[in-house]
């Protein structure tokens, strides 16, 4: 899923969603340059642990989904 056009929306609502409940943080994405693990994908480290949640979450409702 990383790298692709639903992964980049997925990485934009969270963005969204997150302003919404956290404060002082900056949500800046890693540079593609940056020479990170491939499962960096935010700065702030708290910020990139909350996304993998998220998008753990969304890659969980999709399973769901189908199965039912």
């Amino acid at each position: 899923m990383v790298g692709t056009k639903e992964f980049y929306e997925l990485m934009e609502q969270f963005e969204k969603d997150v302003k919404k409940v956290m404060y002082g943080h900056k949500i800046e994405r890693v540079s593609k340059e940056e020479k990170v693990p491939a499962d960096v994908f935010y700065q702030d480290g708290y910020v990139n642990t909350l996304f993998m949640m998220y998008m753990y979450g969304y890659q969980s409702g999709k399973y769901i989904e189908r199965a039912v």
